[in-house]
Order: C-alpha cells, then sequence, then structure tokens
C-alpha cells in the first residue's frame, strides 16, 4: 500500500493570532518540522495552501504545493482535492491511502502514523479519538472515498468526520491509541499562544 500525505496550511490563525505555519519550533518552523517529518513515512507529501498569495516557510525539497481550489469550503474540500490530485497525478489506487493532518500537530511522529496504517486493513479510515473527541485531521483515508467524498461536498459537507461516519472506520481510542503515542503528545494541536507556549516548553523538557 503506497501512502501519501497532505498538510492543510491554509487557516486564518485567528486565534493564534498570526500564521502558524511561520512559528519557531526546535529550530524550524511548524510546518517545516511537520513535512520533514512526514517524509519519513509517506510519499508524496503535500501541503494545501489557501491561495497562491499565501507566503509558505521554506519547506524541505521533497515537499510538495498544491492550492485550494473551494476556499473556505472546510478541510473535506481539501481532502477531496488530495485524494484527486494522488489518483490523477500520482496514480494512486483505491486501496492506497492519504494522512490528513494540519500545521499545527508538532509533535506528530512518523512511527505514529505507521501506527495509524497498521490498523487499516478491513477499513477504509483510521480515526484517532482522544478525551472523546474525533481527530479527522490525524487521520488515514483511503483513495476509494474519492467518490463518497465528492457527494459529501456537493451535499454541503465540510468536515471529514462526514466521511468518516458515511465509511468502514477503525476509531482508535483508549489502550490501542496510547500504545501509538506513549507521551501522549502527538495530537497536541496548537489553537492559542497558550498552547504554543505549552508545546515550547515540552520540547524543552524532552
Amino acid at each position: 500500500m503506497r501512502l501519501g500525505a497532505l498538510i492543510l496550511a491554509g487557516g486564518r490563525s485567528v486565534r493564534m493570532g498570526r500564521p502558524k505555519e511561520w512559528l519557531p519550533f526546535g529550530g524550524e518552523t511548524l510546518l517545516g518540522r511537520i513535512g520533514r517529518t512526514l517524509l519519513e513515512v509517506a510519499a508524496p507529501v503535500l501541503v494545501l495552501a489557501r491561495d497562491h498569495e499565501q507566503e509558505l516557510p521554506p519547506l524541505p525539497a521533497a515537499v510538495g504545493k498544491l492550492v485550494d481550489q473551494r476556499r473556505d469550503a472546510g478541510p473535506l474540500a481539501g481532502l477531496t482535492q488530495g485524494l484527486d490530485h494522488l489518483a490523477t497525478v500520482h496514480g494512486f489506487a483505491a486501496g492506497d491511502a492519504v494522512l490528513l493532518t494540519a500545521c499545527d500537530l508538532p509533535f506528530l511522529d512518523a512511527g505514529f502514523v505507521r501506527g495509524l496504517t497498521t490498523h487499516l486493513a478491513g477499513h477504509d479510515v483510521v480515526l484517532p479519538i482522544r478525551d472523546g473527541q474525533e481527530e479527522p485531521l490525524a487521520a488515514i483515508y483511503r483513495l476509494g472515498l474519492r467518490a463518497a467524498a465528492h457527494e459529501l461536498l456537493q451535499r454541503g459537507a465540510g468536515s471529514p468526520r462526514a466521511l468518516a461516519a458515511a465509511a468502514t472506520t477503525c476509531r482508535l481510542a483508549g489502550e490501542a491509541l496510547a500504545s501509538l503515542d506513549p507521551s501522549g503528545r502527538c495530537l497536541w494541536n496548537l489553537n492559542t499562544q497558550t498552547d504554543y507556549e505549552r508545546a515550547v516548553a515540552a520540547l524543552a523538557d524532552g
């Protein structure tokens, strides 16, 4: 099975107050860090920007860039565009998959992603559940969901949760999730300055 990765980087970062993708973290930017990390486990790794004017920080040469074709339509639109691109440009088949994530999960690591893929057998989606909340932006989706994703978009759906609800989904929680993420940090997402400061402190503590 082939695995690609799509990083959503077109958010407005309203709660953070400044572009998340440019935030420094461990000697690199948040976006550069997650791009570099995902190159260890996925190919291609793609960043989805909101428009041609959005300036992105420097990225590893192997990380590609897409521009959102449906601005402000929600992350399901970005996922659908990514699925289409992987199928038509990179020749991904229905049984191949993509990790969908965002640029604000600084502790997401390759081992965690590999662990998620081990739960794909018999499923179309692997969806982590943290503290009772679904994490659709740290989940894996098979290419065979393209038609369903397009249909949901036409109905006005905006969240990948709708796709997971319509698919054969492995919802990963409890001990099964903890075994992939012993530190409990892989799913930390940074929405506010307080979140960012907490993550920087955790990085410094090791």
